[in-house]
């Protein structure tokens, strides 16, 4: 069975979307993926994961959050000023899972509130990344 055929990509989810990717790295640390080279077929799907205030990853597993830096998948977690849950998920992503996080101006949907910022943030990150 072939899970991909295609490149891996870059995730930007903003809020409840970013269940997506979390339920995805459940499943790779899970009783059905408990071999390496299962875990390791994250990295043929997730090249790298920019959440926004992503409230899932607050039910996430250690294990779920940590396999993106196991396998070297950058996280860039962005959240603004104004928005608590928002700031608890890039705290935690980036004591668990060795993300970027930034703070910028703004609520919930900081994407909205400072574009300029975010776009410039994301350019930034990926540069960085080589990406």
């Amino acid at each position: 069975n072939q899970l991909l055929s295609g490149s891996p990509v870059i995730f930007i989810s903003p809020s409840a979307s970013g269940k997506g990717i979390v339920d995805l790295a459940e499943i790779m640390v899970g009783d059905k993926a408990s071999s390496p080279s299962k875990k390791k077929d994250l990295t043929r799907i997730v090249k790298a994961w920019i959440p926004v205030a992503s409230g899932s990853v607050l039910k996430a597993s250690e294990e779920a959050l940590k396999v993106f830096e196991t396998y070297e998948i950058p996280i860039l977690s962005i959240h603004g000023d104004k928005d608590e849950m928002g700031k608890k998920v890039t705290e935690m992503l980036g004591s668990t899972a060795n993300a970027k996080t930034v703070e910028l101006s703004g609520g919930h949907p900081v994407y909205l509130d400072s574009p300029d910022e975010f776009v410039s943030e994301v350019l930034q990150f990926l540069e960085e990344n080589g990406l």
